[in-house]
């Protein structure tokens, strides 16, 4: 019998349960309809489990299209959207996914045409493009604070004594 597993993939639980139902006695074809799969790659997955057992049922990794930025090029631009733009400089007050497409196209040459692309590149770099409000650079400190009600002093706020 297949011993119980948790597996952090519904690919792998799948198919141990299919290979379990062939193990139990069930026919190939109620298998195949069962969990949707053509008869030949329940063939490939019973054989991947004979030989390597559940191991042999997990995915190989994907290779990919490879990224279009060097590694040296993608430390310096971590680095550069690490810190907030410079609004003379950058001419933005905070990174979102269109300036950092059009930061790497002006620094590095290399042209993003999909924002996804970009959102990806910032996810693998652990960089979020969620940020916070940002300032006017005139802003002062204390400006934001005059603006503000406070409990005790706002007109709508005062209680009657009760009868």
């Amino acid at each position: 019998m297949i011993a119980s597993r948790r597996s952090g993939s519904g690919r792998v639980s799948h198919r141990l349960l299919a290979i379990r139902d062939i193990m139990l006695g069930r026919s190939r074809g109620w298998v195949c309809e069962q969990y949707g799969v053509s008869r030949e790659n329940l063939r490939k997955w019973v054989s991947w489990y004979n030989d390597e057992g559940t191991a042999g049922l997990e995915d190989a990794p994907r290779g990919g299209r490879p990224c279009r930025l060097t590694e040296a090029q993608m430390e310096s631009l971590k680095a550069r959207i690490g810190a907030p733009p410079d609004i003379e400089k950058d001419g933005v007050g905070r990174w979102r996914a269109v300036d950092v497409q059009r930061l790497i196209k002006r620094e590095s040459g290399v042209e993003y045409t999909s924002i996804m692309g970009v959102c990806n590149l910032l996810r693998r770099l652990g960089q979020s493009w969620i940020s916070g409000r940002p300032r006017h650079p005139g802003q002062t400190a204390d400006a934001g604070a005059s603006l503000k009600k406070t409990p005790g002093k706002a007109a709508g706020n005062r209680r009657r004594a009760p009868r």
